[in-house]
């Protein structure tokens, strides 16, 4: 097996394709419960795509349409195939886009997306757990602000704090001194879910919490309880978009 192949590489391939069986995919399967379980997922949601999808349509259907078009009166009589066309465009695309989004938002691929995001080398030094708090309560309204945000309530604990893209939308990224070591708190204006969506992703474990107009993730890498932090933030956030 190669041993360079990680969990990431796997999701973001059955991500796109699930049908795809290559033998690194199934040699890593075997050893990784959380990816055979990805893949289960991906497979029954293509199954079900291809059910809503595989609608059968009335045998005398076109002979109806065209009777229809025939016998309408002259002044009405006009027939634009390149309509019907371009209405067949517009569902595969409403259908693709569905279906991009209903994938982007499951446990697995949010929960990826954000140690992804967590993991980028620009915040490398985010979870350092020497960081100082940040004294400047200004400073981290300022950053809430640039995503829609406002936060009511103590802030001391938190140790860093900028305002950065994710899925091309501005988020806070936060992260707060835990008990066993730093947690990141990203608050996401534009991420909506429908209820509780836990995640653990190459060393991080991590909870997104609906809340009113968006979502907040809390996620660690150390032992330190998530709820508290959790329930602190859902009294304090208050979305502005």
């Amino acid at each position: 097996m190669n041993t360079n192949i990680n969990c990431l590489d796997v999701r973001r391939t059955l991500g796109a394709e699930p049908q795809r069986r290559d033998a690194w995919i199934l040699e890593h399967c075997k050893v990784c419960v959380q990816c055979a379980a990805f893949l289960k997922d991906m497979l029954a949601l293509d199954q079900r795509v291809e059910r809503a999808l595989n609608i059968e349509v009335p045998k005398d259907l076109e002979a109806r349409i065209l009777f229809r078009a025939e016998f309408r009166p002259a002044g009405r009589r006009r027939v634009y195939p390149w309509l019907a066309a371009a209405a067949a465009v517009v569902l595969a695309v409403a259908v693709g886009v569905g279906l991009w989004q209903y994938r982007q938002n499951s446990a697995a691929m949010l929960g990826q997306a954000l140690v992804a995001h967590v993991m980028n080398p620009d915040e490398a030094d985010a979870l350092d757990p020497d960081r100082p708090t940040i004294r400047d309560v200004s400073f981290v309204t300022t950053v809430l602000s640039r995503a829609g945000i406002r936060m009511n309530g103590s802030m001391d604990d938190i140790t860093y704090a900028r305002a950065c893209p994710f899925r091309g939308e501005m988020v806070a990224h936060l992260v707060v001194r835990g008990r066993d070591g730093p947690v990141t708190v990203l608050l996401l204006p534009h991420i909506h879910v429908g209820q509780p969506t836990h995640f653990n992703e190459q060393g991080f474990e991590g909870v997104i919490l609906p809340d009113d107009q968006g979502s907040i993730a809390i996620i660690a890498n150390n032992p330190t309880p998530m709820a508290p932090i959790a329930h602190e933030f859902m009294k304090m956030v208050e979305w502005s978009i």
